[in-house]
């Protein structure tokens, strides 16, 4: 997970992320949402431009709001394009939660989807392996779980398999891998 410092690493993702709050600071909503777009051209992984994008959607106006989704899908089709999955999807989401009936959009964030649910199942490994906690308890209670990693947390006891877990949470498959990865990128948890 990158943070504030990550974007320190490279001089021009900086300037265009702060003229992103610069745009965004004078009511320049669409300028802003460019801007940060463009970082994660350089970083497609950088989680705070998608935080700044799903923050200044939340202050636009709709006018802007119609335009900004427009764009948002184009660049989440670039990003796919380019393989670059994950911010994909984020933008997608997004876009889907103003335009719910939007066919195009749909039909992207399940592709994106498709891939991404490939690449966690890859990275996961064998679904027949065990999960473990590496961080106690105590650790974990502190941080910020989405409902569904906490219920997956919920269910380690060092003897279920993933397809276990999975079986056991009746949640979404995409949703309990993507969810499981992220445990698993953060080292909470390993799967031997």
């Amino acid at each position: 997970m990158k943070g504030p410092e990550d974007i320190l690493k490279n001089e021009e993702v900086l300037h265009t992320f702060e003229a992103g709050l610069d745009n965004f600071a004078l009511g320049n909503f669409v300028a802003a949402q460019k801007l940060w777009e463009k970082v994660l051209k350089f970083d497609p992984d950088n989680e705070l431009a998608i935080d700044y994008i799903r923050s200044m959607k939340e202050e636009m106006p709709f006018e802007d709001k119609k335009l900004a989704n427009k764009e948002m899908l184009d660049e989440a089709i670039r990003m796919i394009g380019k393989d670059q999955i994950e911010p994909a999807y984020e933008l997608l989401v997004m876009v889907q939660r103003d335009d719910p009936e939007n066919k195009k959009v749909q039909k992207f964030l399940d592709t994106a989807k498709g891939l991404l649910l490939k690449d966690y199942v890859s990275e996961i490994g064998s679904t027949d392996s065990t999960v473990r906690l590496k961080k106690d308890m105590g650790e974990i209670m502190k941080m910020n779980l989405t409902k569904e990693a906490a219920f997956i947390l919920s269910t380690v006891d060092g003897s279920l398999s993933v397809d276990e877990m999975h079986a056991l949470s009746n949640i979404d498959r995409f949703v309990f891998m993507r969810s499981l990865v992220m445990l698993l990128r953060n080292n909470i948890v390993s799967i031997a």
